[in-house]
């Protein structure tokens, strides 16, 4: 009994540890560079900065987005992969060095700004 208790502990911490991404480790820094008008809509571009706060390289980072992310067209988001409602770094810039950061770009629909959080950093 006290090892099928000492293996859930194990497990859960180990859900725990793999699950959360800290502030510290990094942040997301969206900013608005313009908008206008077309068709009588409202268009909006952003720049998205992810900041490494660690003195680890980022391998991997997933960040997850909901329906705020109303992209113009398919082609109105750069330097940032689009998978379903998940945001993953380009082919061409796979890590994020210690210490550093990776700006990408979005054109959307309207005025909201997208939600977007960190779901999973591999380093």
């Amino acid at each position: 009994m006290k090892l099928i208790q000492i293996i859930c502990a194990l497990l859960v911490l180990t859900a725990i540890a793999s699950a959360s991404v800290s502030n510290r480790d990094c942040s997301l820094d969206t900013k608005v560079i313009g908008s206008w008008k077309q068709d009588g809509i409202t268009i909006t571009q952003y720049s998205i900065t992810i900041e490494n706060h660690t003195n680890k390289i980022i391998k991997s980072i997933h960040i997850a987005t909901d329906r705020t992310l109303t992209l113009r067209d398919s082609s109105s988001i750069w330097n940032m992969e689009k998978h379903s409602n998940e945001l993953t770094l380009p082919a061409g810039q796979s890590t994020i060095a210690a210490h550093s950061s990776h700006t990408f770009y979005c054109i959307l629909n309207g005025t909201t700004r997208p939600n977007l959080y960190i779901k999973s950093i591999s380093f």
